[in-house]
């Protein structure tokens, strides 16, 4: 079974994005700082602010840890379902060969007895004409 196709199958293309994601929260933080250190505020509402600013960024990436989470537990779940789907599937037809074997078996099996007791049945007759000439 080829695991690599099915887990490309089962996931996006590219599922690496964390560069992306890392330098849009730099560039949000750098932004920010930046604009509020020419902001026109006393040093405690500027602290204050950027305190709340880091909280809503650590907040954002929570969530987005979370998203991702999520996503790759739902694609966890589905992969297990599909190769269980398989095993399944494979198993069952498994079964069926074994069963189709064993009829066939029992079908030589008789084939040959039926052989057997018509050569006895033969030898029988042959040592009875044989008996009587």
């Amino acid at each position: 079974m080829n695991y690599k196709k099915l887990l490309n199958d089962h996931l996006p293309s590219q599922t690496d994005k964390t560069p992306v994601v890392i330098a849009l929260l730099s560039g949000l933080a750098i932004g920010a700082a930046i604009g509020l250190l020419f902001a026109p505020a006393s040093g405690s509402e500027t602290r204050t602010l950027i305190s709340d600013k880091s909280k809503d960024l650590a907040d954002a990436a929570k969530d987005k840890l979370q998203t991702y989470k999520e996503k790759i537990q739902t694609e966890s779940e589905d992969l297990a379902a599909t190769a269980k789907d398989k095993f399944q599937s494979y198993k069952e037809k498994i079964q069926s060969g074994a069963d189709d074997l064993a009829d066939l078996k029992d079908r030589a099996v008789d084939a040959v007895k039926t052989k057997f007791n018509d050569v006895k049945d033969d030898a029988a007759a042959a040592k009875q004409d044989i008996e009587n000439a």
